[in-house]
């Protein structure tokens, strides 16, 4: 029988008090988040939402299962996977997710943040010790067990899981035929639900033309408001940047807007992490006429090409070097991955926005400005939520047509 691992990662987005915080200006660590954004973008003409976060935590709790196979040689599994912690020693990675997760772990009135990750293992399996210390110790990650010889259960108490930590945005992230076979399946669910700062004030029908990449134009329901806000005209993007933060001096919602003479594909020619860590440090508090399109949609993607067009590949291979993730009956070395696949959705309104996502990951036997500006988002432009505390982007997409 088949043997894989999945991997489910889900996030639930936000509502969007004064702005005291800023735009973050330590080092991000979105170089992995950049390419991942990059890759997807270009494969869709049409909305795309997707948690870049929730990839990149089980990723790399993949890392740390990974092994030195020869000595002190490092393993093509280990080597690829390094790319998601970007040069930082495991000890700077492990402090990171710990940081951050303390922090969207501690209650605020102003929002909900929840961030949760779980090992469903089949009943034969033990999660070695030093592994899972490790991944509940820096990742908040548990372990539950469940009979993957009855899949429609398993699948129920998987996606009952998901659905209580999304509040019930998602029901249903895996199905029975998806386990059938598992031996481990790794979720990370990420929920946030809050107010903007800065609420839009409701105005009934207020309609206006959005111009898409593909020359059509559609009527959408637009928010306006005038206020103090973040912004910046980047020639070096060839867009203008908006800031819009939430209640609670900890997240904010980024837009980046093309110029007319650009486009989204341009931008993202332009864009690496050297760029737009230079843009968002320019931003400065402005006297901004903001008018953006509300908007809401779904979205779901394998992500298994995309993560081996940036470098990511052995994992899905006979190659993979998995070790210290699990032992049992049929388990131990002889497991990769099969599927990474997120399921993710969003809304933003007057009063804030409202976005989850999951992704799942399945291993498999591997024998088997100055003065008032104008923010007009009335063409596509690209968006990103961050936890401002640590520099972290929770979730990233783009806007084709608002109107879905």
């Amino acid at each position: 029988m088949n043997k894989f691992i999945s991997v489910i990662l889900c996030f639930f987005g936000a509502t969007a008090q004064y702005d005291v915080r800023g735009p973050f200006q330590g080092q991000r660590q979105n170089e992995f988040d950049l390419q991942f954004i990059k890759e997807i973008f270009k494969n869709y003409d049409s909305n795309v939402i997707l948690s870049p976060f929730s990839v990149k935590i089980l990723l790399t709790l993949i890392y740390e299962a990974s092994d030195t196979t020869f000595g002190n040689s490092v393993s093509n599994t280990k080597r690829e996977l390094s790319t998601v912690i970007q040069g930082d020693s495991i000890e700077q990675t492990r402090s990171y997710y710990k940081q951050l997760l303390e922090s969207a772990h501690q209650d605020n009135k102003d929002f909900d943040l929840n961030i949760a990750t779980n090992f469903f293992v089949d009943n034969f399996i033990e999660v070695i010790n030093k592994y899972q210390q490790i991944a509940n110790t820096y990742y908040s990650a548990e372990v539950a067990n469940v009979s993957y010889s009855n899949p429609t259960e398993a699948a129920s108490i998987i996606n009952n899981w998901v659905s209580q930590s999304t509040n019930g945005r998602l029901r249903e992230i895996v199905t029975p035929d998806g386990v059938e076979g598992a031996v481990i399946t790794l979720v990370n669910v990420i929920y946030f639900k809050g107010l903007w700062t800065y609420p839009f004030p409701e105005v009934v029908n207020n309609v206006k033309p959005f111009y898409g990449s593909n020359g059509k134009s559609t009527n959408a329901q637009y928010m306006e408001q005038n206020g103090q806000f973040y912004y910046d005209n980047s020639a070096d993007l060839g867009a203008q940047i908006l800031r819009l933060p939430y209640r609670g001096d900890k997240l904010a919602m980024y837009f980046i807007l093309p110029n007319p003479d650009s486009s989204i594909t341009k931008v993202l020619e332009r864009i690496n992490i050297a760029s737009l860590h230079q843009a968002l440090w320019y931003m400065e508090e402005n006297e901004v006429n903001v008018t953006i399109p509300k908007f809401k949609f779904d979205f779901s993607e394998q992500l298994n090409e995309p993560l081996q067009q940036i470098g990511i590949r052995e994992i899905f291979s006979q190659n993979a070097s998995l070790p210290l993730l699990a032992r049992g009956r049929g388990a131990r070395d002889e497991v990769r991955v099969s599927r990474i696949f997120q399921k993710a959705g969003i809304a933003i309104n007057e009063v804030g926005s409202e976005a989850y996502a999951a992704t799942e990951i399945q291993l498999v036997n591997k024998f088997g400005g100055n003065g008032i500006q104008t923010f007009n988002a009335n063409r596509p432009f690209i968006f990103f939520i961050e936890d401002e505390t640590l520099g972290t982007m929770l979730f990233a997409g783009k806007i084709e047509n608002p109107v879905v």
